[in-house]
């Protein structure tokens, strides 16, 4: 080889070097030290109000709940609600709920879900549950994300 080639390759090697250094892995900036919330993850995805259309009959739906905070080591029951005051459907008939789930001792995901029944639903219309996170008494709820809306359609 020439020598203009080995001064290319060695720039090149040395260019690589140069442009990889390492980041510090300890960096305080990026940590999260508030305190321990739960939210929906549907919602971090979109701008906060999501929507979720179902039909009649579909049986078991999951929503995937966050954990905010590090890892608890422990398994955490975290506690979730109807809104009945922005809901039209009726648990028996339209959905069912067991208003708990588990996040498992080191994770930080759970999966909060509801079960869509076969109730009757005219057509053209639609019923609307909301679910809400109540949190237990570690885990706090993230007030932006707290809530997912079903829409029931025929």
């Amino acid at each position: 080889m020439n020598k203009l080639n080995i001064k290319v390759i060695l720039s090149v090697i040395a260019l690589v070097f140069v442009m990889t250094s390492c980041f510090e892995d300890d960096n305080d900036e990026n940590k999260y030290d508030g305190p321990a919330l739960v939210e929906f993850n549907a919602p971090t995805l979109t701008t906060g109000s999501y929507v979720r259309n179902v039909n009649v009959g579909v049986g078991l739906v999951t929503e995937q709940v966050n954990l905010i905070s590090p890892h608890f080591s422990t398994d955490q029951t975290i506690m979730f609600t109807v809104d009945g005051a922005n809901s039209t459907a009726v648990e028996g008939t339209h959905y069912s709920i067991d208003g708990t789930f588990t996040i498992a001792a080191n994770s930080s995901i759970g999966n909060a879900d509801i079960q869509i029944l076969n109730g009757a639903i005219p057509a053209g219309e639609s019923r609307t549950v909301v679910l809400v996170l109540q949190g237990n008494d570690l885990i706090g709820v993230s007030e932006n994300y707290k809530s997912v809306r079903f829409v029931i359609r025929p």
